[in-house]
């Protein structure tokens, strides 16, 4: 199978299309012509994981975030970006990013996290023009009421993460909640109008947290990489006949917990 063979099946899923506009999802190193034995599937594409994608041999790499998310003007090897080009190109690596697209995708993370936190009969909070069932967040219903307490340990365990950051009254009984992988906070206002009484989401600022709560809304902010952990393993369900060899990177959270 042929890199560009890989991109389709991975686009037949989630759509170039869905990209947002300061995103930079899609084709992004080699040949779209190589031919893929060995596909290394990831969260990051950062200097570990591109060199544990080279020392499994891998000939292509799938990954959820992206680099160059600003555009390149110049490749200093010196440098962690121009570092993890030199060694996609030395081991002739393609790689390709489904992040926003991924993202906003049906059955894409955020349905995904919506899946795995127990919400039944969603709904999308930002629905993705053009494109029917897609858009970024997930909002619906627990299919029992648990207090604030009760959910966050919930979110807790279902994302496997040592800890969770929640504002609001922790004795609150949920019923509605949304979520959105990654950081979503703009999704707050939107899902609040739609009845949630708690967003699931990351990389929530303080001041945010606090308007939020404010206009009615709890804040769950079990980070980033919990919330988006689940990439590589939608990636491997896309690809798991296409007859390549395929391998998930170990990377872990970049944070620790003390």
């Amino acid at each position: 199978m042929l890199v560009k063979d890989i991109i389709r099946i991975i686009e037949e899923k989630a759509p170039i299309g869905l990209a947002y506009d300061w995103d930079n999802s899609g084709f992004l190193c080699g040949d779209k012509n190589k031919e893929v034995k060995k596909i290394y599937l990831t969260l990051n594409t950062d200097i570990y994981t591109v060199n544990e994608a080279a020392e499994l041999g891998a000939d292509m790499i799938i990954s959820h975030h992206p680099i160059m998310f600003g555009g390149i003007n110049r490749i200093d090897i010196s440098e962690p970006s121009g570092k993890i080009i030199e060694t996609l190109i030395k081991n002739d690596i393609a790689l390709y990013a489904s992040h926003t697209t991924m993202d906003t995708a049906d059955g894409g993370l955020n349905d995904v996290l919506a899946e795995k936190l127990g919400l039944i009969n969603t709904e999308i909070i930002e629905k993705a023009d053009g494109f029917d069932g897609c858009g970024l967040g997930r909002i619906g219903y627990l299919e029992k009421p648990e207090t604030l307490s009760e959910f966050a340990e919930t979110v807790k365990d279902a994302l496997e993460t040592p800890f969770v950051k929640v504002s609001g009254d922790m004795g609150i009984l949920i019923n509605k909640a949304a979520v959105g992988s990654g950081a979503c906070a703009d999704l707050i206002p939107a899902a609040a109008d739609m009845g949630a009484q708690v967003m699931v989401t990351a990389d929530m600022k303080y001041h945010t947290a606090i308007d939020a709560v404010e206009s009615g809304i709890c804040v769950i902010d079990a980070g980033h990489y919990p919330t988006e952990r689940f990439a590589a393993d939608i990636f491997g369900q896309l690809l798991k006949n296409s007859g390549c060899e395929l391998f998930y990177s170990t990377e872990k959270d970049i944070f620790s917990v003390l």
